[in-house]
């Protein structure tokens, strides 16, 4: 994937930015997820002039959205969790 589409799901989601940065590196699926929202964002624009066929991308790019978020979601609060659980191990338990 470009970089150039990265910098647009950035500024698209702001507030994610570490977040989405470390995924599009480190997560294959993630990183799929994102080129096929390029490439339904791509063929939506290719296809404005063709309301029927710019709808149908249209449709594809938001369920891939839905799907990034989730991923994005479920990602980052993995990543929390084995966070507190290593300072919970490193501090000897939660006493």
């Amino acid at each position: 994937m470009a970089g150039t589409y990265l910098h647009t799901l950035i500024a698209r989601f702001p507030g994610l930015e570490l977040s989405i940065t470390r995924l599009h590196r480190d997560d294959p699926d993630f990183r799929s997820i994102c080129e096929e929202m390029e490439m339904a964002d791509v063929a939506r624009a290719r296809w404005r002039d063709m309301p029927e066929r710019a709808d149908e991308y249209q449709k594809i790019f938001d369920r891939l959205q839905d799907e990034f978020l989730d991923h994005l979601s479920r990602k980052t609060r993995m990543a929390f969790v084995q966070s507190v659980r290593q300072r919970i191990g490193d501090d000897g338990g939660n006493s």
